[in-house]
């Protein structure tokens, strides 16, 4: 991913996810990325673990790097 994509990336989890995330525990945040990541196969491999891993970065950092 260019810097360009990563920032777009990450501004989308925190307009679209955050404000629901902001609530849940990690374990709730991880059951929906796998529930969604099941049910969209053609995802690419990692994407969800990419998708948690970011949440929970902006989750406890409370910020967008």
């Amino acid at each position: 991913m260019t810097q360009e994509e990563i920032q777009e990336f990450k501004e989308t989890i925190a307009k679209t996810i955050m404000p629901l995330a902001q609530n849940m525990t990690g374990e709730q945040i991880k059951i929906i990325i796998d529930n969604v990541a099941k049910d969209n196969p053609e995802l690419p491999e990692g994407f969800s673990n990419m998708v948690y891993e970011q949440v929970l970065i902006m989750k406890y950092n409370g910020r967008i790097s």
